[in-house]
C-alpha cells in the first residue's frame, strides 16, 4: 500500500475510534450534553484564519452577534499555522472542536478521516434559501452532504491599471493579448524605474498544492480535465487527455516560453505572491475578492482594476470555492451545531460575515438567495466576482478525497516550470497513473 494513503486510513480510524468515545456523552469543557438545553452549552468554533488578522477580528463579531441572538456561549479560535495537524491531534483526543469553518475543498479529506457528520438540508432551518451552485462544494462523491455552505467566491484578474496604459494596452479579450500584456509588463519598463518585473504572480509551491489551485481556471479554460465520471460517482483520471496536456503546455509556457512569471515562482506561495503585487513587483494577480480591500490600500485603488479572465480555448471556467460550517463527529453540542449552521445562512448570519467593505470578511459571495449584496456593500466590483461566480464558477472535482490528487497535480505542476527540458506529455501520462492508482485505492475507479 502506498504510505501516504496507509498514513490518510491510520488518521481516519484513530480519529473514527476516537470519536466514537467521544460521541457517548463525554462532554468538551465547558459544554453540556444536554441537547433539549443550547444555551447552557459553549460551542467551540475553529475556522482557518490567522490569528489577530481582520478575519479573526470579522470571526469574533460574528461569534458575538450569534450569541447575542441565540443566547448560545461561544468559544471562538482562528487557526492558520498546521491546522489540519491541530485538527487531527483534537481528533485522535476524542475532542474535536463542535464547529469548524474550513475550505470546501477540504470535505473530502476530512470525511476520508471521519470527522464530519453528515448533514441532512431537511433538518437546518433556512438551507432551502442556499442557492444550489453553493451545495455543489458541500457534497460528497457519495451523493450526501456534509458542511452547510457558508460563502462563496471564485477568482479575477487584479492587474495594475497604471502599467496597462504605459504599456499602450487595452483590458486582454483572449489569451493572446493576455500573454502580450504580461511580456510588456516584463521587457517595457511599466514603472520607469528600470526595475524588472514580472507580467504575472502564481503561487507556484507545492505546498497545500498552490500551484496546482492557482492556475486551475487556467487548465479547466484551455481544455483541461481532471477525470470523467461515469454517472455512478466512479472517475477514470483525463489529465493525459489531448486538452489536458494543452492546458499545462500553455501553463509551463507562462514560464519556458514566455518567462512573464516572478523569478522563484515555484517555491512562492500565496503571501508571498500578494507581497509582490502590493510592492510593484509583478503586474497581475489571479485572485478571489477577499483581496479588494487590501488592495485598495496597497497599491492602491487608483492603480488597481479588476477584470473576468479572458476565454481559453475551452471558454471560460473559473475556480468556484469557499468556505463550510463543518458541524463536527462526536460533538455532545448537536442541538447547538445546528443552531450555529442555521444562524449563520440566515440574512442576519451572512450579513455580519459579510463585513461591508472591509478586509476580513467571512462572507465573499452570499450563499444565502435572499441577500441582495449590493445593500450591504457600496463597492459594485463584488457584483462582477458575484455575477463571474455564477456563470463560470466550478468547484473541484467530487472525488472521495480531492487532497492527494491536488498534491499530486501540483508537483507535477511545479515541476514543468521549474525544468523546461521536461516533457510535457511524458509528465501528464506520470501524473495520468498516479490518478489511476489513487482512484483505485479510494474506490472510486470507474471499470
Amino acid at each position: 500500500m502506498n504510505s501516504k494513503i496507509a498514513l490518510v486510513l491510520s488518521v481516519g480510524m484513530l480519529a473514527a475510534t476516537a470519536l466514537a468515545g467521544c460521541s457517548t456523552g463525554i462532554a468538551t469543557e465547558g459544554s453540556s450534553v444536554n441537547q433539549n438545553d443550547e444555551n447552557s452549552q459553549t460551542l467551540e468554533i475553529w475556522q482557518r484564519k490567522a490569528p489577530g488578522s481582520p478575519s479573526d477580528k470579522v470571526g469574533q463579531e460574528v461569534a458575538a452577534a450569534f450569541t447575542e441572538a441565540t443566547g448560545v456561549k461561544v468559544e471562538f479560535s482562528s487557526i492558520l499555522e498546521d491546522f489540519e495537524i491541530k485538527l487531527q491531534q483534537r481528533a485522535s483526543q476524542g475532542d474535536l472542536p463542535d464547529i469548524v469553518i474550513n475550505d470546501t475543498a477540504q470535505l473530502g479529506n476530512m470525511k476520508t478521516q471521519g470527522l464530519l457528520r453528515e448533514i441532512d438540508p431537511a433538518d437546518i432551518e433556512g438551507t432551502d434559501k442556499i442557492k444550489d451552485r453553493a451545495w455543489e462544494g458541500a457534497k460528497a462523491a457519495d451523493g450526501k452532504f456534509y458542511g452547510v455552505p457558508h460563502t462563496a467566491q471564485t477568482v479575477a484578474l487584479f492587474n495594475r491599471s497604471d502599467w496597462r496604459q504605459k504599456v499602450g494596452a487595452e483590458v486582454p479579450t483572449n489569451w493572446d493579448e493576455l500573454v502580450k500584456l504580461w511580456e510588456a509588463y516584463s521587457t517595457e519598463d511599466p514603472t520607469g524605474t528600470g526595475k524588472d518585473v514580472a507580467g504575472l504572480g502564481v503561487p507556484g509551491s507545492t505546498k497545500r498544492g498552490y500551484i496546482s489551485w492557482n492556475t486551475s481556471s487556467f487548465f479547466w479554460s484551455g481544455g483541461g480535465e481532471y477525470f470523467k465520471e461515469d454517472g455512478n460517482g466512479k472517475f477514470t483520471s483525463e489529465v493525459a487527455s489531448e486538452g489536458s496536456i494543452a492546458a499545462a503546455q500553455w501553463i509551463r509556457g507562462l514560464v519556458c516560453e514566455h518567462d512573464v512569471l516572478q523569478p522563484g515562482a515555484g517555491s512562492q506561495d500565496t503571501t508571498n505572491v500578494k507581497e509582490l503585487f502590493q510592492t510593484g513587483a509583478v503586474g497581475s494577480y489571479l485572485v478571489a475578492p477577499y483581496e479588494l480591500a487590501s488592495f485598495d490600500l496597497k497599491p492602491g485603488k487608483d492603480v488597481v482594476e479588476v477584470f473576468a479572465p479572458p476565454a481559453g480555448p475551452a471558454g471560460l471556467t473559473t475556480l468556484a470555492e469557499g468556505n463550510n460550517v463543518y458541524l463536527m463527529a462526536g460533538s455532545p453540542n448537536e442541538s447547538a451545531q445546528e443552531k450555529f449552521a442555521e444562524w449563520a445562512v440566515s440574512v442576519e448570519g451572512q450579513t455580519v460575515a459579510m463585513a461591508g467593505d472591509r478586509e476580513g470578511n467571512l462572507v465573499r459571495v452570499p450563499v444565502n438567495s435572499d441577500v441582495d449584496m449590493s445593500k450591504v456593500r457600496t463597492d459594485t466590483r463584488w457584483q462582477m466576482f458575484e455575477k463571474l461566480y455564477e456563470e463560470n464558477g466550478r468547484y473541484v472535482p467530487a472525488v472521495p478525497n480531492w487532497a492527494p490528487f491536488l498534491n499530486a497535480s501540483a508537483e507535477t505542476l511545479n515541476t514543468l516550470i521549474s525544468d523546461c527540458s521536461l516533457d510535457v506529455t511524458d509528465q501528464m501520462k506520470k501524473l495520468d497513473e498516479k490518478f489511476t492508482a489513487e482512484l483505485s485505492a479510494q474506490g472510486a475507479l470507474a471499470q
